[in-house]
């Protein structure tokens, strides 16, 4: 697999848009990703008609999605190109890349939450035997501070505190990020 990444940009530029189908015409991919930034929000819709026109997409990339968007581009993006979203990003390691489940998309629009993915963070950082022996600390009474900090970590390597609560059932729109990076501080 050969990926060839190209100057990003928010604003249709026609120098930008030759260089594009130059590059396209030369490597002829298999697939041609648009990598859309969430916090544009309805903005997105007009910045994938126009690259979809001039070089014809396959699909797209959602960036952006550990932030104050909870996903609109991604209808827009859906919508005007009739392309599928083929990823989105949560963060800015190559980890946090992943696969893109619309259902999983609808409930976070919805504020409702995205525990399935919540729960795929978690059974990918810890064991189950690690979680086996935590929980019989927690009902025995042993969960010290030093069980706390490795805790913490763990939620840490899942990503930003705000992200990880936004995926809980309701709590989307209780959080405001700014807060939560001075507490993750």
């Amino acid at each position: 697999t050969v990926l060839v990444d190209t100057a990003g940009r928010q604003v249709i530029d026609e120098d930008l848009m030759d260089e594009l189908r130059r590059i396209k015409d030369k490597v002829q991919p298999d697939e041609t990703l648009l990598v859309v930034d969430a916090m544009t929000g309805q903005e997105a819709a007009s910045l994938t008609a126009a690259f979809d026109s001039a070089v014809g997409i396959s699909g797209a990339v959602l960036t952006k999605l550990d932030g104050d968007s909870r996903g609109g581009a991604a209808v827009s993006v859906r919508g005007v190109s009739g392309k599928p979203i083929k990823f989105v990003g949560t963060g800015e390691k190559t980890p946090d890349l992943e696969p893109f489940y619309p259902d999983r998309m609808a409930s976070r629009i919805l504020g409702m939450g995205d525990v399935v993915s919540l729960v795929e963070k978690a059974a990918s950082e810890v064991s189950d035997a690690d979680a086996a022996a935590m929980t019989q600390k927690m009902l025995e009474a042993k969960f010290d501070f030093d069980d706390f900090i490795k805790q913490s970590k763990l939620v840490s390597k899942m990503g930003s505190f705000a992200g990880v609560a936004k995926m809980i059932p309701g709590m989307a729109g209780q959080i405001d990020n700014s807060q939560m990076r001075g507490i993750e501080r």
